[in-house]
């Protein structure tokens, strides 16, 4: 079943329903499904050794038709990035081998003399070609999505999605969190964020109506919540928080779904003082295992820190080091079991059996579960910090550290120390004294989770995921850049 097979019965039923809105354009089922197969047919045309083609367009409904085009005609969409670097596009070239490329018309210079085919946005009318596609025979659950891990460590692991996978998902939307093909869903960050490629994707098989924004900005955002019936916004946290900090108040009953990382508590509070007729649910996931738990807006307060409990479709198993099971309250590797997992990284067999482990699998969440069924996630293991004879976790103390008043950020690593192992380093970002903090951290933390090495600095270098990378941090601490 691929995620483009339910449009031409959306066609059929309701030809004239608004399937996506933008700024400049509004498409109707029947355009959308037309356009989709006019997409399919010049896939159909093109040389196909990969099946893979890498796509590097903004956020509108052009992207969406590609991409759905792709599906429909058995290809693999790798999702690029306009703000990549040159050096950065070649390499991710290399890892995935597109059979070719659509980009868009403003990157034909950084573009050039790509030693792959290239077609530009303003070329696309003529590639196109008004065709009628022929549906061919596709192998069984075939790949459609190919994105890029977050990379905290080194290059980032090129990981392949199949179709099956993410029409499992679909029925989290309506089993877990209760959507429709009512829904008018809001779509407001960059398809790079495979949330919300995901919230388009999924509401547009539903049957649904698709609204986009080029860019995200918190004023625009609230713009279009107030000019059309939106019911359902997909954010992640910085957007929560640049509306928070823009002041931003509204009455209107819609609902938001955060994934990306935790909200902190105080962020919630803050966010349900402002926005008080709308749930905000937290959705926890990763690249490689897909949905995994989901705290809902009803929840009591006392559980905001945990990432909810496990979908319908999702078993989880704790393990402790010795191998044993947890029980309640004992942390361990988290272990995931669902029909949602990826298929595997590209050309890395070794780090895929890292993460899928027969039935089972894991990116080495560390988590314990509460008497309630709550899941709380305490690190990663990748990321723990050898202290002498203890393992620490950086998501805790920057927990921690973010909880501070006048903290805009904050990022912990381990850095090498000749007796310690690694000591614990402190990045922060914000209006705060390091005295303050060190006070703070006093009353909140284990006095060996306390960072021995504190920074102030401007800003984080990111991931190509948008994250921040620990590793390029320590190589900068390491170089003496922050002194």
């Amino acid at each position: 079943m691929k995620v483009t097979c339910t449009y031409e019965k959306h066609k059929e039923l309701n030809p004239d329903k608004r399937a996506i809105i933008t700024e400049q354009k509004h498409l109707t089922y029947g355009e959308w499904y037309e356009s989709v197969q006019q997409t399919a047919a010049a896939f159909s045309m093109e040389e196909a050794i990969t099946r893979r083609v890498a796509l590097f367009l903004p956020n509108d409904e052009v992207f969406l038709q590609v991409f759905a085009g792709a599906c429909e005609a058995g290809w693999a969409s790798i999702i690029g990035d306009m703000r990549w670097k040159r050096t950065e596009i070649e390499a991710r070239l290399k890892q995935t081998s597109p059979d070719f490329i659509v980009a868009d018309k403003r990157m034909r210079t950084i573009m050039a003399d790509i030693p792959v085919k290239v077609v530009f946005s303003d070329d696309l009318p003529q590639w196109l070609n008004g065709k009628s596609y022929q549906e061919a025979d596709i192998e069984e659950n075939f790949p459609f999505y190919i994105g890029f891990t977050s990379g905290s460590t080194g290059m980032p692991k090129a990981f392949v999605r199949s179709h099956e996978s993410w029409v499992e998902t679909f029925r989290c939307n309506r089993e877990d969190l209760g959507m429709s093909r009512s829904e008018h869903v809001l779509v407001p960050g960059s398809f790079v964020n495979s949330t919300f490629l995901y919230g388009a994707i999924s509401t547009l098989f539903e049957g649904g109506t698709v609204y986009l924004l080029k860019k995200f900005n918190a004023a625009h955002l609230m713009r279009t919540l107030d000019n059309y019936p939106i019911s359902t916004v997909y954010v992640v946290p910085t957007m929560i928080q640049a509306m928070i900090n823009e002041g931003y108040h509204s009455n209107k009953q819609v609902t938001f779904i955060s994934t990306g990382a935790k909200l902190l508590p105080s962020v919630k509070k803050t966010f349900r003082n402002q926005f008080a007729n709308v749930p905000i649910h937290e959705f926890y996931g990763a690249s490689e295992l897909s949905f995994v738990s989901l705290i809902k807006d009803e929840a009591d307060e006392k559980y905001d820190t945990s990432v909810g409990k496990v979908f319908h479709n999702v078993e989880i198993c704790i393990m402790k080091e010795d191998g044993e099971k947890a029980v309640v309250g004992e942390e361990g590797i988290l272990y995931v079991k669902s029909n949602m997992f990826f298929d595997g990284y590209i050309n890395n067999s070794a780090e895929t059996k890292k993460v899928l482990q027969g039935d089972w699998a894991t990116v080495y969440d560390i988590a314990k579960m509460d008497e309630a069924g709550y899941i709380y996630i305490l690190g990663r293991k990748n990321d723990m910090i050898l202290y002498g004879a203890y393992n620490i976790y950086p998501q805790e103390i920057e927990k921690v550290l973010k909880s501070h008043h006048g903290v805009k950020e904050a990022a912990v690593i381990g850095i090498r120390d000749a007796y310690w192992g690694e000591k614990v380093a402190a990045f922060i970002a914000g209006d705060v004294s390091i005295q303050s903090l060190k006070n703070y951290c006093l009353k909140n933390l284990t006095a060996y989770k306390i960072p021995r090495i504190w920074r102030k600095i401007d800003s984080f270098p990111e991931t190509a995921g948008g994250k921040i990378s620990r590793q390029k941090l320590k190589e900068r601490f390491e170089q003496g850049v922050y002194v």
